[in-house]
């Protein structure tokens, strides 16, 4: 590049702090400035304000564990060591008095404070920016007791028709190009990503046009009816969050954990990764291979909590490739919370760290869908009180509710714990709890759960929905049910397989009823579909939806049964002796 010609970026990430937050404010600024060479400067660019922090950070290179692993056959060890230093710098712009802020380098997003921001920015922006025509790349959330992100990406940008996205996921970001513009793509999260080639590079002048044209585009509503897999939830105010919070707090101290989710909110490959509540150097670390609400009763102390401590408190991966917890990557325990709960006559939610309110229009058709459109009926007489309590594992389970049903009826086929398989992947999936032919000739594909918090029902609204798709459009599957069903002790398993059909071509979801079965405390009040907490009941319009609209299933029948439970407490002996009272 000659002297003095104008230097251009082609990339940057940009951030948009909450209303009346500074630039300091909406950093840990306690951090920045003990970073090393830290230097600082205030200038102006067209009459905008701007902030500039550069740092630098370093890191030491050690062994990787292949090198110690091939050092224990060495002579001559081998020792690797160094230090990485790389540069790294913050950039605030005010733009009608709204902060937004550049990260550049390694190190610096982890300066600001995902609290301090608008969380939707990035991707509200790029959808009302973008449109939805030149699409690249989404990500899409299903939000079940496994969460689940689902990626797409194409060769050429496309609308989102091309992409397939389905109701039954939420859009969580995206990549696409500008209207009328395929030099500019924007990728939206929770921040906004700007790539520009050739003549849209970035210069100083148009960083600031580009910065008040993102501001205005993310006020505006339009992304509305271009996607509607983006959910409007919008932030809670600061009142309602204090509230929402203190609510939280007490199903925690009460131990509540099942009317909870706990996931970490980004992607990470399940065969790489582990987790961790502690990344301790010296004592050793407990390894969980996915995260459970259960845990929090073994890793807090529930009845001193705080939201404080919530928000301190955190999960770190532990990678299997390294060996170790990695220091640098870590979630707060807060953030990794799925919670909802209703005040006054609005819903909400927390997730990725924040409480969002259901917007009313969407809660409205999902909640009266429920009431007026979902088949319910009472439990049947032959499968009522049932004993569901496990002693060998001191548990009330829906597997000794399937024993007993099968002995109850046995024309009927087990398939809870079958290890069947879909597609070319692994032989781990179920297909149904129950399988039952009629005595009238129907066939149903039974499910069941104990009825308990959100993330129990909602699992078994999305297992049923998933596995009921692929049972009529799968061959593997099919050929593993009929095959299960050979294997069986049931004396009328020819029936079975005289109306199951041996090719998916010919196997169609009308000749099958769904039977979802929750199974509830016969010592407490009778619940109905409208008592279920609002995600499981968007769980199962999206099933309705999916499995009679799509798949053209028979029916869909829901039952609350009966069952007897037992409440099992284990007492234990102190692990600190009582201290003595101090002599008088």
């Amino acid at each position: 590049m000659a002297d003095g010609a104008e230097r251009e970026l082609t990339q940057i990430s940009i951030y948009l702090a909450k209303p009346e937050t500074s630039f300091e404010d909406a950093l840990e600024w306690d951090k920045v400035i003990k970073k090393a060479k830290v230097t600082q400067a205030d200038f102006n660019v067209s009459g905008t304000p701007c902030r500039f922090v550069y740092f630098e950070s370093e890191a030491p290179k050690v062994n990787p564990p292949w090198l110690d692993f091939a050092n224990e056959q060495l002579k001559a060890p081998i020792v690797f060591a160094g230090i990485s230093r790389n540069a790294n710098a913050l950039l605030g712009l005010t733009v009608d008095n709204r902060q937004l802020i550049a990260a550049f380098g390694r190190s610096a997003s982890a300066l600001v404070q995902r609290k301090k921001l608008e969380r939707d920015f990035g991707i509200r922006t790029a959808m009302n920016l973008c449109g939805n025509e030149g699409i690249r790349q989404t990500r899409t959330q299903t939000q079940s007791l496994t969460p689940t992100l689902i990626d797409r990406q194409v060769g050429q940008p496309t609308n989102s028709f091309v992409f397939g996205l389905s109701e039954a996921e939420d859009l969580k970001s995206m990549a696409a190009h500008l209207k009328d513009n395929p030099l500019i793509t924007l990728q939206g999260r929770d921040h906004l990503t700007f790539k520009g080639v050739g003549s849209e590079k970035l210069t100083w002048d148009k960083l600031i046009e580009h910065s008040e044209r993102f501001l205005a585009a993310y006020a505006k509503d339009d992304f509305a009816k271009l996607f509607p897999n983006y959910r409007n939830f919008k932030a809670a105010d600061d009142e309602d969050v204090e509230v929402l919070d203190a609510k939280l707090l007490k199903v925690l101290q009460a131990g509540d954990v099942d009317q909870m989710m706990l996931w970490i909110p980004e992607f990470l490959a399940a065969e790489e990764f582990s987790f961790s509540y502690s990344d301790h150097e010296v004592t050793e670390n407990h390894i969980y291979a996915h995260l459970d609400p259960v845990q929090l009763k073994t890793v807090l102390k529930l009845n001193q909590l705080t939201i404080k401590k919530l928000h301190d408190k955190r999960i770190w991966a532990y990678s299997h490739a390294d060996e170790r917890v990695l220091s640098n990557k870590w979630w707060s325990l807060y953030d990794c919370i799925i919670f909802e709960q209703t005040l006054g006559k609005q819903h909400f939610i927390l997730t990725d760290g924040e409480w969002k309110v259901v917007a009313g229009d969407f809660y409205k058709s999902v909640v009266d869908f429920v009431s007026n459109e979902v088949r319910q009926e009472p439990g049947e007489a032959l499968y009522n009180h049932i004993s569901i309590f496990d002693p060998k594992q001191f548990k009330n389970r829906e597997g000794v509710f399937n024993d007993e049903a099968c002995k109850r009826r046995p024309q009927s086929i087990k398939f809870d714990t079958a290890k069947l398989r879909i597609g070319g992947g692994r032989r781990d999936k179920e297909f149904c709890d129950i399988l039952d032919l009629t005595d009238d000739g129907v066939m149903r594909i039974i499910n069941c759960k104990p009825y308990g918090g959100s993330s129990s029902i909602s699992y078994l609204f999305a297992q049923t929905r998933f596995y009921c798709e692929s049972f009529v459009r799968d061959q593997a599957l099919l050929t593993e049910v009929r095959k299960h069903i050979g294997a069986s002790a049931s004396p009328t398993k020819q029936s079975y397989l005289d109306r199951i059909p041996e090719h998916i071509k010919d196997n169609s979801g009308s000749g099958y009823r769904v039977c979802l079965w929750i199974l509830w405390d016969k010592k407490k009040k009778l619940p109905t579909a409208s008592d279920l907490p609002f995600m499981a009941q968007y769980e199962l319009k999206l099933l309705y939806d999916q499995l009679q609209h799509l798949w053209k299933y028979r029916d869909i029948v829901l039952r609350f049964v009966p069952v007897d439970t037992t409440p099992y407490m284990k007492a234990v002996s102190a692990t600190k002796p009582k201290k003595q009272p101090a002599p008088v």
